[in-house]
């Protein structure tokens, strides 16, 4: 019986977790030479993520700008 609720509460978790990962938010930013990609269950870090990313890879004096959310 202990076996059954710990089954039956494993697959309730992993439902609960693949519904929240599918409601989340994909930002893009790109510069001249670089992009970059942020998701999060908030549009704001979405948007702070991808342009993070962006500017690891851009170089000093150029700007990332956010091209589009999802």
């Amino acid at each position: 019986m202990l076996k059954k609720i710990v089954l039956a509460t494993a697959v309730m978790a992993s439902v609960a977790f693949s519904a929240s990962a599918a409601s989340a938010f994909v930002c893009y930013a790109r510069s001249p030479v670089a992009y970059g990609w942020g998701s999060s269950g908030y549009l704001g870090t979405a948007k702070v993520i991808a342009l993070r990313e962006c500017a690891v890879r851009t170089p000093r004096g150029m700007v990332c700008v956010i091209t589009g959310c999802t």
